[in-house]
């Protein structure tokens, strides 16, 4: 069958308009209770890595990582990344395995990213994903930081998360969420009790 330029054209200049058709009678199922079809999931994985690997190229990366900002950078993993990808002694949280897509494991896949590649992803997140950018883009010294935690992450046991991420206080007090106390301890993981510092 030979289709001409003339058909390809037309065929070319409906196709938005079909597509704004199928979206606006609601034909894509937007529920979170289904994945993506196996296309789609493809499609949106390769296009992160190849966007994480092309921005990566820009990012001037430390001739060594700090690992002496290691101490903070577990606090605010325990904070904000554990929930989602789990520590060592901590696995997620039963609803975040219920995620589309799925939160990796960060110990068994950090170890496929270059340090820009991993840069870039704790600095900027990725769309369509529960990974959310760093809290403040003016602080790459916090995201090196967390670089380094994540480059000891695999060979990390849960005493030393533990004492990294929490110090002395070993365990968050039950049901104290939310409140001043919690609060207070969520600080000291990084500042200390006397709010001078834990780390170097």
């Amino acid at each position: 069958m030979h289709i001409s330029w003339k058909k390809l054209a037309i065929a070319l200049a409906i196709l938005p308009f079909v597509v704004v058709l199928a979206a606006w009678i609601g034909f894509f199922n937007v529920g979170a209770s289904s994945g993506h079809w196996k296309i789609t999931e493809w499609f949106l994985h390769f296009a992160m890595r190849s966007a994480v690997r092309t921005y990566a190229l820009a990012v001037d990366v430390p001739e060594a990582l700090p690992r002496h900002a290691i101490q903070p950078a577990a606090g605010h993993f325990a904070r904000g990344c554990a929930i989602c990808h789990g520590a060592p002694g901590e696995p997620r949280s039963p609803v975040v395995t219920r995620m589309l897509p799925q939160s990796p494991d960060l110990a068994g896949t950090v170890g496929e990213w270059s340090d820009a590649e991993l840069f870039r992803i704790v600095k900027h997140g990725v769309r369509f994903t529960g990974m959310p950018a760093w809290p403040t883009q003016e602080r790459d010294d916090e995201v090196w930081a967390m670089v380094a935690f994540l480059r000891e992450l695999p060979s990390m046991d849960e005493a030393t998360y533990r004492d990294l991420a929490y110090g002395e206080r070993l365990a968050p007090p039950a049901g104290a969420a939310g409140t001043l106390p919690q609060a207070l301890a969520d600080c000291a993981r990084c500042h200390g009790g006397d709010g001078l510092g834990r780390g170097p």
